[in-house]
């Protein structure tokens, strides 16, 4: 009778590390899908970006060419695959390009008295700062999932679920 209860008892706790471990994952491919959302959201706003800057800056499409080929290399990897870690990487170097224009664009006084301007580069620095929050979460429950995952080793669920490490976005 004890030998039952021993084995319900550690039945019980593995269908609580099992549920818990389904959680993170649950938690992490949620942050993902928003976290692809505003790259998404926040690259569509370089549109308005580029006509509402192209009466203001002198060599206009050598200025938007790399973040124009970076924005189809976005819309490539979003047709191919969800891999959240390249899709991370292209957008980095979208942010250092959308930097580079600003810091153009406020040479110019001209256009900072522009209005649409003024307004998409706000939309711009606040998705970037949502951005930036959710991917400090998504680090943080990246961080619970492999600290979670590492006891999976040291039992025989191994057997039943199949482990990788997912990495940090840096």
């Amino acid at each position: 009778m004890t030998y039952v209860i021993i084995l319900c008892f550690f039945w019980i706790l593995y269908l609580i590390w099992y549920l818990y471990f389904l959680l993170y994952n649950l938690k992490i491919t949620k942050k993902e899908k928003e976290i692809w959302q505003i790259f998404v959201s926040r690259t569509d706003s370089i549109t308005g970006l580029f006509e509402v800057s192209k009466a203001y800056i002198d060599r206009h499409t050598e200025v938007f060419s790399e973040i124009l080929s970076l924005r189809k290399k976005e819309f490539a990897l979003m047709e191919l695959s969800d891999n959240i870690k390249a899709m991370y990487e292209i957008e980095t170097k979208i942010h250092h390009e959308l930097n580079f224009i600003f810091q153009i664009c406020n040479k110019d006084p001209k256009i900072l008295k522009n209005k649409k301007f003024l307004y998409i580069r706000e939309v711009i620095v606040e998705k970037s700062l949502l951005l930036w929050d959710n991917i400090i979460q998504y680090n943080k429950h990246i961080y619970i999932y492999n600290k979670v995952s590492e006891y999976k080793k040291y039992t025989f669920i191994w057997i039943f679920l199949p482990y990788y490490k997912k990495e940090l976005l840096q």
